[in-house]
């Protein structure tokens, strides 16, 4: 089962979500549902104990923290 919603952005953000989709040869729809995914799998890290939200080339050093998605 699906449901449909609506919701503005700011023209920045439909700007980055259209930028996106093309260089990815999808829909904004689909990368809403990409960023959705991305929280809700953070949202079960931190259930975990695992608060923190990072990029890593090296899986034992971390280096780019991101702060601030689940507050």
């Amino acid at each position: 089962m699906s449901k449909r919603i609506s919701f503005e952005v700011s023209n920045e953000i439909a700007e980055m979500l259209d930028r996106v989709a093309n260089e990815q040869e999808t829909t904004m729809a689909d990368i809403v549902r990409r960023a959705l995914a991305l929280i809700k799998a953070a949202e079960q890290q931190k259930a975990l104990g695992r608060p923190h939200i990072g990029f890593a080339s090296d899986p034992t050093k971390l280096d780019t923290e991101i702060v601030g998605v689940l507050n």
